[in-house]
């Protein structure tokens, strides 16, 4: 680990323990620092197989969602959170001593990671792209499926809004699991997970739609 990213590392968790938003958020404190650890670290594997700038791909990865040390209001506030991390990481990036282009193509990729948008002019280069990848990677992973589940309230539905909620979705995520991303092990790691949500909401369809009752002893 180099310094940088030490650094770096504390200047995060500082940072978000500041938050007065994160603040009134049990538990949010630690999920979005841990998050941006995992979205660092998936950099990092993608960076070592695809023989790109780890520590770049780590840093960015590590100040993706920086912007939540300050307030979230409105779904306004959200959509925004990617152009407002990159500004708050282009100084820090600076102090680090991170080299100009760099800085450039990190700030970008920060600032487009939400809604694909940004407030200045960028190129999309493989690192940029990179960071929304490796957050998405990140974000459609096994908590996911919880987060996703207990948000629709799907343990109160009825049986056949289960199966109605089921079939919106699987078709999307058949699309998602087929999905390629920037470089060849971005796009290893997002199917690789996009196939573990399909695989789970596929069975849970299926068991859900099976009989129940004394149709099923078949012995």
């Amino acid at each position: 680990m180099t310094k940088r990213i030490e650094r770096t590392m504390v200047f995060l968790r500082e940072s978000l323990a500041k938050s007065p938003y994160l603040q009134r958020m049990p538990g949010q404190l630690d999920y979005r620092y841990e998050h941006s650890l995992r979205v660092a670290a998936i950099g990092a594997q993608i960076a070592r197989a695809d023989g790109l700038d780890e520590e770049a791909l780590v840093l960015g990865g590590l100040l993706h969602d920086i912007s939540y040390c300050g307030e979230f209001h409105t779904e306004e506030d959200w959509k925004n959170h990617g152009r407002v991390s990159a500004r708050l990481a282009r100084p820090w990036l600076q102090e680090l001593g991170v080299e100009p282009d760099i800085v450039e193509q990190l700030c970008y990729g920060i600032a487009i990671h939400v809604d694909d948008e940004a407030d200045f002019d960028g190129e999309r280069t493989v690192l940029a792209e990179l960071i929304g990848d490796c957050d998405n990677i990140d974000r459609y992973d096994v908590y996911r499926v919880y987060e996703t589940l207990e948000g629709s309230g799907f343990s109160t539905m009825s049986a056949k809004d289960q199966l109605a909620w089921l079939e919106k979705r699987l078709p999307r995520m058949q699309a998602y699991a087929e999905l390629g991303l920037t470089t060849p092990e971005a796009t290893r790691l997002w199917r690789e997970r996009a196939q573990m949500q399909l695989v789970f909401h596929t069975r849970l369809y299926e068991q859900l739609r099976m009989p129940h009752g004394e149709s099923l002893l078949t012995f």
